[in-house]
């Protein structure tokens, strides 16, 4: 059998040079082997063995690397293999009812670079909404009996600020999971400051999986990007609460998000340090974000100067920078991810996910909050929740002409981004010189 390199190979050399390291995007799969076996595999792949037998460690490199798909049959359609792959990770993403529940837009600090800029900000979702809520998810459930996974997230504004309608609607909703047999997880978005215990123990008897807690730097610059309104300072507050969440095993999954830009990027170290003198290299997992445009101005609601044009760095630097942290982090013995990918189906794409309001109106992504062009229905009158404008994109042409591995890393872009900057949802959004170059360098420091 006649054999290729996969289509979606992403190949990088280790830090020395002296070995390959290989990953296929599509199944995750990740091999690494010496540049000299790696040339001999090259030379061997369609080598007429007839006369001359390949060399048993060869085959068995071969052998192994068909199995693990980095290798395929060179007669084999990966732009079909790619389209049946994402229809099963459509099909699959359908069985998991995923809700985003936005308790309230109101929050008490005023983060400079917040997405939520330019909306409402005092919106609290009411008991009465929350009755509604677990009507409409009593009756989705009920018409969608293939869901077999039940994921509620948490935001806001800052979700704890409206601590009372968590206490009241959690226990419902998991009252309706467990009649219908489905498990139910719960994740929460918050700054922090009021992740007390009593809250967590709460939420902990419910199935708490995943807590995203925001964290701009050390304390002289998370204090200053991220003091509450009256000036107060949040870092001590915060891993106050962080340290005594982890002395009663309240966290399952713990995450520091770090929002990134011009001005707090450099001093993240500093962080880092502060973590590992903490002991909390391993009880920690690290999320980098790179600032993005608030919709408001995307939207043309906002025209003064926004932060983001200030302080937001080139796609390339992104990238520089975003491995510069994970090697910093990595020194200090702290996880790092092991990739950057959006895809293949984001929350919004999803056929059976939703953003609900605080006034039970429906999105599909969360940084359409606030915004009524983002709207397709509400929790009184909408049965199904998918919404045209979020479908994946109809063409990734020009993605497969150019056999990108990236595809199943983003499968087109974010859906939000290429409604907005290509007035048509069905084109792609690509961040190309980003992902390929974070993902090669994540390699590097994760398996060379």
């Amino acid at each position: 059998m006649k054999l290729k390199w996969s289509e979606y190979i992403l190949s990088v050399n280790s830090a020395d040079g002296e070995k390959v390291i290989l990953q296929n995007t599509l199944n995750g799969h990740t091999v690494t082997m010496s540049t000299e076996i790696m040339n001999v595999l090259s030379s061997s792949i369609n080598k007429n063995t007839k006369d001359d037998p390949l060399p048993l460690y060869i085959q068995i490199y071969l052998k192994k690397l068909t199995k693990l798909e980095i290798l395929v049959p060179q007669k084999q359609d990966e732009t079909e293999k790619y389209i049946q792959f994402i229809s099963k990770a459509q099909e699959n993403s359908n069985k998991n009812f995923s809700l985003v529940l936005v308790t309230t837009t109101s929050c008490q600090f005023n983060c400079s670079y917040c997405f939520e800029q330019g909306i409402k900000r005092q919106e609290l979702m009411d008991t009465k909404t929350a009755e509604r809520i677990i009507l409409w998810c009593q009756k989705y459930l009920d018409t969608h009996p293939n869901c077999q996974n039940w994921h509620i997230h948490f935001i806001g504004g800052e979700p704890l600020l409206n601590k009372e309608i968590i206490k009241f609607i959690i226990p419902k909703l998991n009252q309706i999971a467990s009649e219908k047999g489905i498990p139910l997880t719960l994740e929460l978005t918050t700054n922090g400051t009021l992740l007390d215990l009593e809250i967590l123990r709460f939420l902990k008897n419910f199935n708490l999986d995943t807590v995203n807690i925001s964290v701009d730097g050390p304390k002289e610059i998370h204090d200053k990007r991220r003091a509450d309104k009256s000036g107060q300072s949040s870092f001590e507050k915060i891993f106050k609460n962080i340290k005594e969440g982890l002395k009663h095993k309240l966290f399952k999954k713990l995450y520091l998000s770090i929002t990134c830009d011009k001005q707090n990027i450099n001093s993240l170290p500093g962080l880092f340090d502060f973590l590992a003198e903490n002991n909390l290299q391993e009880k920690v997992n690290l999320v980098f974000n790179m600032i993005y445009i608030s919709t408001s101005e995307v939207l043309g609601k906002n025209s003064s100067v926004s932060y983001y044009h200030k302080y937001d760095l080139s796609e390339n630097k992104k990238a520089e920078k975003y491995l510069w942290l994970c090697q910093e982090a990595k020194k200090r013995g702290l996880v790092i991810p092991k990739s950057w990918q959006i895809g293949p189906v984001c929350v919004a794409q999803s056929n059976s996910s939703a953003v609900i309001q605080p006034n039970g109106s429906l999105l599909k992504c969360p940084r359409g909050i606030g915004h009524p062009e983002f709207t397709f229905g509400n929790i009184v009158s909408t049965k199904e929740i998918s919404d045209p404008k979020f479908n994946l994109p109809t063409s990734l042409d020009s993605c497969f002409s150019k056999k990108c591995p990236l595809i199943p890393l983003c499968n087109g872009g974010c859906r939000l981004h290429g409604n907005i900057s290509n007035k048509n949802s069905s084109k792609i959004h690509c961040r190309k010189i980003f992902i390929e170059k974070v993902n090669k360098g994540l390699l590097q420091l994760n398996f060379g």
